[in-house]
């Protein structure tokens, strides 16, 4: 069977580009389509850069690392040049618009899902872009009628499942991420007196409200975003008394990797972390996005006997072997129906 994996772009190393790997694994030999991709970040071609990678015409374009956001709204029309007649099946990998793909009837094309574009549906808390609303918009309903040509939707948690029916008014099949538990092992923890942050820096993440609470209170954060290797990474968590994340997270990798170092999570109550995080167990939960609710679940976190072997555990439950196992499986049942 020939196949080919759809992936939004590569510029980025971060928890999408974990899961493609994890695909290229399931399928070695399937070429990757992406929009872009930056060879100059070196952990893009260490990951990537023996793979048969097709680029669309975006790749051409002069310039283009400095403005690949700005040239968003042209990503579909790229998408949409690729030719995929000889291939069987057809794994689109997105949370943009890896989806606006099109295929001849007699290919299979199943979307890995993580989220619809939180830009356009407003998941990243925007209410109204003003005059560039217009142009969202019109990007929605173009999403709305690319999102017809998949045959299939799988999710990548219960929060994507929810935002696909309301999005796309389709159901879908769930298959959780992973972590990769050979980063944290043997890894020594320690208790460096300091709370952390890994993610990128936008303004969804609300990191502003972290920085907030830890100033009020007088303890160290530090926030983990792009440029740090994966040793780095693993160095501050081992050290961190807690995760902190003060953002609405489509899944929440970043939750179970602290908790593979026996590290609880605090996490305000809404979207994937409600998944990979036990209330009381392995973390606990802020109920409203401000600073006083997550300086309360700060304090309160001290008052929790949160054992290393629940999060352990917690978080061996999201291994790359079960998802290779619920990935194939979940394939092999939607090829056939």
């Amino acid at each position: 069977m020939h196949i080919a994996i759809v992936h939004d772009d590569l510029v980025q190393w971060g928890g999408a580009e974990r899961i493609l790997e994890g695909l290229c694994e399931i399928y070695p030999d399937a070429p990757i389509f992406t929009s872009v991709i930056d060879l100059e970040n070196k952990e893009i071609k260490k990951r990537f850069g023996s793979k048969k990678i097709i680029t669309s015409f975006l790749q051409q374009i002069p310039g283009w690392r400095s403005m690949y956001k700005t040239l968003l709204p042209l990503y579909p029309i790229a998408l949409e040049q690729f030719n995929f007649d000889k291939y069987d099946l057809v794994v689109s990998h997105t949370t943009r618009f890896a989806k606006s793909i099109i295929t001849k009837p007699q290919t299979r094309h199943i979307c890995y899902c993580h989220t619809p574009p939180r830009f356009l549906w407003h998941f990243s808390g925007e209410k109204n872009y003003g005059l560039g609303e217009i142009l969202m918009t019109k990007l929605r309903i173009y999403d709305q009628v690319s999102a017809r040509r998949v045959d299939y939707f799988i999710a990548g948690s219960e929060n994507a499942k929810r935002r696909i029916k309301r999005a796309y008014g389709v159901d879908s099949k769930i298959v959780y991420p992973f972590i990769e538990k050979e980063r944290f092992q043997n890894v020594e923890t320690f208790d460096g007196g300091y709370f952390a942050i890994v993610a990128r820096l936008n303004r969804y993440k609300r990191l502003d409200l972290a920085e907030d609470a830890c100033k009020q209170i007088d303890i160290p954060l530090k926030i983990i975003s792009g440029g740090l290797d994966d040793s780095m990474v693993v160095g501050i968590l081992a050290g961190c008394k807690a995760l902190i994340i003060p953002g609405i997270e489509d899944f929440g990798l970043a939750a179970l990797e602290a908790q593979a170092l026996g590290k609880p999570v605090i996490a305000f109550r809404e979207g994937g972390c409600l998944e990979t995080v036990i209330d009381g167990k392995t973390g606990i939960f802020f109920e409203n996005q401000t600073t006083d609710s997550l300086k309360k679940a700060i304090i309160n976190l001290s008052l929790k006997k949160i054992k290393v072997k629940d999060c352990m555990d917690n978080a061996e439950r999201f291994s790359k072997d079960h998802f290779i196992k619920n990935f194939r499986q979940t394939i092999a049942s939607l090829m056939y129906t």
